[in-house]
């Protein structure tokens, strides 16, 4: 078997035991263990990726990342500062509260971010009447626009060093990306509300920026000191998350009882696994050295470079759900295409945003996971709204690419 059709194999297997209603990280760990059984040479060999795995400091590190958001998301909740923040965004208007808050979390590299935006805006979701599905999908796709473009997330930092070129150019050369799938999310946006009424209308009349930007500010400093301290210190993401948790804990002054709701909830076992699993299929897919296969399957078979440009990328992006997953597996082979030092802007563009796009529909991404169990979201009717829209994006970028 090819790896193209063990990956697609082994994601169908995923598939399958999530409509059984296993938990994911059980499914995923599943697909993995499918996976390295069909390109490994031994089952010892897999319990060596899987040893790695388990002993790496970047699967340890994602699980502290995760768990501390999940942490934050908690006590910020539990002292009443996300709904506070909700609440002051919505002073601009209960829609550009629901599209705003979820980029704003964006501007923060973590994985499953997602769910610290759901958890600002459950509330205004249920009161503008949004099915789960609708309300995923919305908190879902504002939270990555800024991916594109913000050059703190480790896809752009990659990005850069894979193809020698300043980090400023690829901002540049990517940020159209941003502004489109934020058109692309309005336009959706704009069908799902069409003919739904609001139960409740904020009155704006006397709005104060001066007010907005104070309430902003003390609601949401636990976020901007996480910015602070990556952007401005440079400081590592997950030392980051740690230091901004145990500020609000002292700053708040949490009794005993919180703690341990906080302690409790961002060491939850399904979420530690879940980050164990989603690692270890990475590995798997590293080892194997599948992307490098595939690659040379379509250059045989003679695949125009548009095609390898975006297939490479999108089946790595969905086979893994992490955006520097494919970045950094298949940047270095399309680098003939896309170029050192001089790119070709288009390639880069239809290269990343086909990555991207995998990574937006993988079932193995966090922050579709989560948010999608957070608001109780039935996943296939949530895709309803994901794929429209991803294809959109993809045909945009194939724009670009064709004019550059």
């Amino acid at each position: 078997m090819n790896a193209i059709a063990s990956l697609i194999l082994s994601i169908i297997v995923v598939f399958i035991l999530l409509r059984l209603k296993i938990h994911v990280s059980l499914a995923i760990f599943f697909g993995a263990f499918i996976l390295a059984f069909i390109n490994l040479q031994s089952l010892a060999e897999t319990f060596y990726v899987l040893e790695n795995t388990l002993l790496a400091l970047q699967t340890w590190r994602l699980v502290v990342i995760i768990s501390s958001a999940i942490g934050l998301s908690i006590a910020m909740d539990l002292k009443g500062m996300l709904k506070d923040l909700a609440k002051t965004l919505e002073k601009a208007g209960e829609k550009i509260a629901l599209h705003v808050a979820p980029p704003l979390i964006g501007l923060v590299p973590m994985p499953a971010g997602a769910l610290v935006s759901a958890s600002m805006v459950r509330d205004l979701a249920k009161r503008l009447k949004l099915t789960p599905e609708e309300a995923t999908f919305i908190n879902y796709w504002f939270r990555h626009i800024m991916e594109y473009s913000w050059p703190i997330y480790q896809g752009i930092i990659l990005t850069s060093a894979i193809f020698s070129i300043n980090i400023v150019d690829v901002v540049k050369t990517l940020s159209p990306m941003t502004f489109f799938n934020a058109l692309i999310g309005l336009l959706i946006s704009y069908m799902i509300f069409k003919g739904k009424v609001s139960k409740h209308v904020k009155d704006r009349k006397g709005f104060s920026m001066r007010s907005f930007v104070k309430d902003l500010i003390l609601s949401s400093w636990p976020i901007l000191l996480i910015i602070f301290l990556i952007l401005l210190l440079k400081l590592d993401t997950s030392l980051a998350f740690i230091l901004s948790l145990t500020t609000l804990i002292i700053v708040e002054r949490f009794n005993v009882k919180d703690l341990v709701k906080v302690v409790k909830g961002a060491l939850n076992p399904k979420i530690v696994l879940l980050s164990i699993s989603i690692m270890f299929y990475k590995a798997v897919v590293e080892y194997a050295n599948l992307p490098h296969q595939i690659f040379s399957i379509l250059t045989k078979i003679g695949v125009p470079d548009y095609v390898v440009l975006m297939l490479l990328p999108f089946i790595v992006g969905f086979a893994t759900g992490i955006t520097f997953a494919f970045v950094g597996i298949t940047f270095p082979l399309l680098a003939p295409i896309v170029g050192r030092g001089v790119i070709d802007a288009g390639s880069l563009v239809l290269a990343y945003a086909s990555g991207f796009a995998g990574v937006l529909l993988s079932p193995m991404h966090l922050c579709l996971i989560l948010s999608a169990e957070y608001f109780k979201a039935y996943l296939p009717k949530t895709y309803v709204y994901i794929i429209p829209a991803v294809a959109l994006s993809l045909i945009i970028a194939s724009i670009v690419y064709i004019v550059a």
